[in-house]
């Protein structure tokens, strides 16, 4: 079998106390002890139970106590060595955090009731009784009818001297630091009672002297009731003896009020004759406002029909002066088409002119060249080459002029046309001339009658309201009489 673990001072020193962590809470259990042959019974005993890590290192400690007697301390240590120790002896397939994790697991289960926790001694060939073994097995058995199941078996060894004095001086400063801690509260708690039995003193002197202020509190308003109740006596039979002189005058009232009752029913059937004759008076001048209604729909309907007679006659007027300002366009554009003709007819006098005094120096120059023919016929003789050539010549220029005699008649008979035209042109707008003003007239004689027509008509429907109007005016004054 392996032997205990030699690093049970991580646990049982102050330098590493910062590191235990407790895997569970401290819980007691009850845990079966069992011997050697010796001792074959079984006693089962109440026990403290701790179980600790060390944080940062694969180290578990379990730490049992005995309840009544803590200087028995059984301490089981598992690292890493003795942890593959275990699983090579008792065949586990697990870490060491998941061994951890079923340790804890078992544990809870013995709390509850499930498992059982079993220290047994270890049989050993150099025990004797004289020197009796310190090593044991912590078994996590569970109890069945035919055989028991130990679910995992853990070396275990009784607490050195040092880790027991150690874990009971821990265990005396927690102790320690409790009880400082009630006896603070102790103080407190009797801070509190002093001021408390101070307060009760001073409550009871100020119960005592309220109840003598109640008693002469009731004593003067005993005295003033009294006093109140026969001025309230004296009050009731002033108030009977106005009452009765009330009750006398109340009478009086009714009778004159029986009167005045009888002459209102007079008064109201009076009222309801002249309500009926008003009624018969509305209900007439209601059938003579319903004709007048009906009146007056028929001049709005009439009013309206001359206003849409308005508006056509106003169509018709826009009408013409838009064909107006044609003509007057159409004047204008005639005019500028003179103006343009007029300029062309002086060009072409111009040009015409400039042509005549060409022909004019050209008939001179025959006339020159002629007069030089009949003197120089001797010399054509001689000069009858030249006299070819310049025969050649005339020729030719006499075709030309006969060329721009053509074309200077042609452009006469042009302007005669031209002249024509625009002697039309001036006929035709002499005309408009004439024909415009008396247009212009007839339209102011058209709007001047619809203008009198109308006019005439709305006189008429004033009338006809004004009537109207003076007859309901008259009837109000009839009903208000």
């Amino acid at each position: 079998m392996w032997a205990p673990s030699t690093e049970e001072t991580y646990f049982a020193s102050m330098d590493y106390t910062k590191n235990v962590i407790n895997i569970m809470p401290s819980a007691e259990m009850l845990v079966t002890f069992s011997g050697g042959d010796r001792d074959l019974m079984r006693a089962k005993k109440a026990c403290l139970l701790y179980a600790e890590r060390v944080d940062f290192k694969e180290l578990i400690q379990l730490r049992l106590a005995e309840k009544c007697d803590q200087r028995r301390m059984y301490i089981t240590t598992v690292d890493s060595v003795s942890f593959q120790e275990l699983k090579q002896d008792q065949s586990l397939n697990v870490t060491f955090a998941g061994f951890m994790e079923n340790v804890i697991r078992m544990l809870k289960d013995c709390q509850a009731g499930k498992l059982e926790l079993c220290l047994s001694a270890k049989e050993t060939a150099t025990s004797t009784a004289e020197h009796p073994s310190h090593d044991y097995h912590l078994q996590f058995v569970e109890i069945r009818a035919f055989k028991n199941l130990v679910h995992l078996c853990l070396p275990c060894r009784s607490a050195p001297l040092h880790t027991v004095l150690f874990y009971i001086n821990t265990t005396l400063d927690v102790a320690h630091k409790k009880l400082y801690l009630l006896e603070q509260n102790m103080q407190q708690l009797q801070m509190e009672l002093n001021s408390q039995n101070a307060h009760i003193e001073q409550l009871s002197s100020d119960n005592g002297k309220l109840r003598e202020a109640l008693v002469e509190n009731t004593r003067h308003l005993g005295e003033k009731h009294s006093a109140e109740l026969q001025h309230m006596q004296d009050k009731l039979e002033k108030l009977n003896e106005q009452r009765a002189n009330e009750l006398e005058r109340s009478r009086r009232s009714v009778a004159g009020l029986q009167t005045q009752l009888e002459r209102a029913t007079l008064d109201k059937t009076e009222l309801k004759t002249m309500h009926e004759q008003a009624e018969k008076r509305n209900q007439s001048l209601n059938e003579e406002l319903t004709c007048c209604k009906s009146r007056i729909c028929n001049l709005k309907e009439q009013n309206e029909k001359l206003h849409t007679e308005l508006t056509a006659a106003k169509k018709q007027e826009r009408k013409l002066e838009y064909k107006i300002e044609d003509l007057k366009q159409h004047t204008m554009e005639l005019q500028e088409h003179i103006q343009k003709g007029n300029k062309e007819k002086a060009n072409i006098a111009a040009e015409l002119e400039a042509e005549k005094k060409i022909l004019h120096t050209k008939r001179q120059a025959l006339e020159m060249a002629s007069d030089e023919i009949a003197k120089a016929n001797q010399i054509i003789l001689k000069q009858s080459q030249e006299l070819l050539n310049q025969k050649k010549t005339i020729s030719w220029r006499t075709e030309v002029a006969l060329q721009q005699e053509k074309a200077i008649k042609e452009k006469e008979k042009l302007l005669n046309m031209r002249d024509e035209e625009l002697k039309q042109t001036r006929q035709t707008i002499q005309q408009l001339r004439e024909e415009i003003p008396q247009q212009l007239q007839s339209m102011r004689h058209f709007a001047q009658g619809l203008e009198e027509k109308y006019k005439n008509q709305i006189l008429t429907l004033k009338e006809h309201l004004e009537a109207a109007s003076g007859k309901e005016n008259c009837s109000r004054r009839a009903n208000r009489k």
